[in-house]
């Protein structure tokens, strides 16, 4: 990939980095500002509720920072596009529709084809049996 391309998906990250934590750093905000109590127990499970889910959002966005910031640094060093399963580059296209991808195209296939295989097949499953007593 061209320098010029890896430094707009490079800056692209960054941005994206810098609103994913102006929006955690909102959402503790806001956390910590409402600690309202509610007399009625089904508004204040309705608001704790709302708390969790936000707290869920957080995580996602925090976890997708760290992704992000691996990403910057693999552009920096040098290994950015570049399969960590079999080392082959990683197709353009692919790269500039998820510039976070690790691995390439076959690599991400064989994987995914291996996560849905049954673990074991059942061995009986066709016979029945009998209690005889």
């Amino acid at each position: 990939m061209k320098k010029d391309k890896m430094a707009h998906i490079r800056n692209l990250m960054v941005q994206k980095m810098e609103d994913l934590r102006k929006s955690a750093d909102h959402t503790i905000l806001k956390l910590k500002v409402n600690n309202d109590k509610y007399a009625d127990p089904f508004d204040q499970a309705a608001v704790e509720s709302g708390k969790d889910i936000e707290l869920n959002c957080l995580d996602k966005e925090w976890h997708l920072i760290l992704d992000i910031k691996e990403t910057i640094m693999r552009i920096d060093h040098g290994l950015f596009g570049i399969c960590d399963h079999c080392g082959r580059p990683i197709s353009q296209k692919r790269l500039m529709a998820a510039p976070m991808s690790k691995l390439c195209v076959l690599c991400q296939e064989e994987i995914e084809s291996q996560h849905n295989k049954p673990k074991h097949k059942r061995q009986y499953q066709d016979r029945i049996l009998y209690n005889h007593a």
